[in-house]
């Protein structure tokens, strides 16, 4: 039998990613380097003293309902980092949130969409790097850019497909340019979690706004 290629490799590792949308969960997931786990819910407006213990789908059940006007994260640590998991909210994909968890360190996240827009966003220490939507090669804001190393995309992807789409290989590139590993634990243990204002709070402000 021929051994996997990386990116095939990649796609049969997180496979997982794609059945969470069976149980109503399409996550935003970040890692945050170089920020505290306490600073980075006070950065998301949360009280790191006010968590809970939650799974993701008790979480996302939550989120639902009608009368609610908050969203919920679960936040944990993986090695010096942090994660922020979203079973079901987009606050870590919006530029303004990105830009502030970056500051003094780094922040990437994924969206997962309904609709397959999924995107990808990296930050470095108040500054955007990356946001757009993930097919192809992922290209820095700003041609040229050292703070992104396009190399972290070669064999996830084929870089000469501008249509080529990237599914669930986006969390491979996350542990590239993060230098940790996702758990499919996150989405199934009970996390630490902390109610924020909703991600449409941020609708129509500077937020929002895209270098």
């Amino acid at each position: 039998m021929d051994e996997l290629t990386v990116a095939e490799a990649a796609e049969e590792r997180f496979a997982w990613i794609d059945e969470l949308e069976e149980d109503y969960i399409l996550p935003t997931v970040a890692l945050v380097a170089g920020v505290g786990r306490d600073e980075v819910i006070r950065r998301l407006h949360g009280d790191p003293e006010a968590g809970r213990l939650l799974t993701a789908r008790q979480a996302a059940d939550e989120t639902v309902r009608a009368d609610r006007d908050e969203d919920l994260v679960g936040v944990g640590t993986v090695g010096d980092l942090v994660f922020v998991l979203e079973a079901s909210g987009y606050t870590t994909a919006i530029p303004g949130v990105l830009r502030d968890l970056s500051r003094g360190g780094r922040c990437f996240s994924v969206q997962i969409d309904i609709n397959g827009g999924d995107s990808v966003h990296y930050a470095v220490d108040g500054e955007l790097v990356v946001f757009e939507e993930h097919w192809g090669q992922v290209n820095p804001l700003r041609a040229g850019d050292p703070r992104w190393d396009a190399e972290w995309c070669r064999g996830l992807i084929d870089v000469d497909d501008e249509t080529e789409i990237w599914g669930v290989k986006i969390f491979a590139l996350m542990e590239r340019v993060m230098g940790t590993t996702v758990h499919p634990s996150w989405f199934t243990e009970p996390l630490d979690t902390f109610a924020i204002p909703p991600a449409s709070s941020y609708a129509d402000t500077p937020a929002w706004d895209v270098p």
